[in-house]
């Protein structure tokens, strides 16, 4: 019999008795994260948090609620992540984690660097993610969001411009092949209407490895023109695109209420719980930053509202 691929091994970590689960949160602090260490050499940072989220079930209507317990940093809840790794002046803006096999990796959104976190606060570069197909531009990826499909991990973009349509596809060894996805991102924008004039952004995705179904779930959906004020105060979306395997079938769920200045930065199915998810949400409107955590179901229920987690970007969030 064979063994299990890395997404369904990934969901049946935990079986549907757990009551407790670790989170991983990682920051993405933009121009932020510029430091000079002691040595007078200058790095970049990010800071990785560890929470826990509590899943009891209401005995009278058996539905499930959630708590969200803040870990405090001297008790193994904050961890500074350091790289020496630029581009442009800037680096270690991470947008995303992921547990590949047994290794937790992030994303620099910048630079395109794929880190292994080990043992909390160490950066192990593995690969340098380029930009488009990978040979047109001397920029790194724009990685903002993973998610594993089989035994592959499939990191990718925003989506809004042709070279953020490409995904990349990196095996266990990390060797990376590049594919355009410009038609499945047509595909979503199609059956969200947005026209040709708009646009959707895409910071959280995930492959339902039971369901055999992709879940997209934008960050910023508009029918407008892009304008930079008008997105980061009105253009918040709180629509589930869920496809199914190739892309032909799309259906769209409407998950809660939408707050026009919150949009989702990542999400995770529950392992041991595959209906359920726990995402992060995240306002950016000029110096201002907040982050949320939300949890939802795959019929478009809220389970637990937005809980204010800080006033930082956060845009990775990984179950451990």
């Amino acid at each position: 019999m064979s063994e299990s691929h890395f997404d369904v091994r990934r969901l049946e970590r935990y079986d549907s008795t757990t009551r407790e689960y670790l989170l991983a949160i990682i920051t993405d602090e933009d121009h932020a994260s510029q430091v000079e260490l002691d040595s007078g050499q200058i790095a970049w940072q990010s800071t990785l948090r560890h929470d826990r989220l509590h899943r009891d079930v209401d005995p009278q209507t058996g539905k499930p609620n959630f708590r969200f317990e803040d870990i405090p940093e001297h008790e193994g809840g904050e961890f500074q992540l350091v790289s020496l790794i630029a581009e442009g002046g800037r680096g270690a803006e991470f947008s995303e984690l992921a547990m590949f096999g047994k290794r937790l990796v992030t994303f620099d959104d910048r630079t395109g660097l794929v880190c292994e976190i080990r043992d909390q606060n160490q950066l192990v570069p593995r690969n340098i993610l380029m930009t488009g197909s990978g040979d047109e531009a001397f920029k790194g990826f724009k990685a903002e969001w993973a998610t594993l499909y089989n035994d592959q991990l499939v990191v990718g973009s925003h989506g809004k411009r042709a070279s953020e349509e490409w995904v990349k596809l990196l095996d266990r060894h990390y060797a990376v092949q590049s594919v355009d996805w410009s038609e499945r991102y047509q595909r979503i924008r199609d059956a969200l209407g947005v026209g040709p004039d708009g646009y959707v952004i895409h910071e959280a995705a995930e492959w339902h490895p039971y369901r055999r179904e992709w879940l997209f779930f934008p960050r910023k959906i508009s029918t407008e023109p892009f304008d930079e004020a008008i997105d980061e105060r009105e253009r918040g979306a709180n629509t589930l695109i869920i496809a199914n395997e190739d892309f032909s079938q799309i259906r769209t769920l409407e998950v809660g209420q939408r707050v026009p200045e919150r949009g989702i930065s990542s999400f995770k199915i529950l392992p041991g719980h595959p209906n359920e998810c726990v995402g992060l949400k995240s306002v950016e409107i000029g110096s201002r930053t907040e982050s949320y955590l939300f949890c939802f179901n795959l019929d478009g229920e809220v389970l637990q509202d937005d809980i204010f987690i800080g006033d930082y970007k956060c845009e990775g969030l990984e179950i451990l």
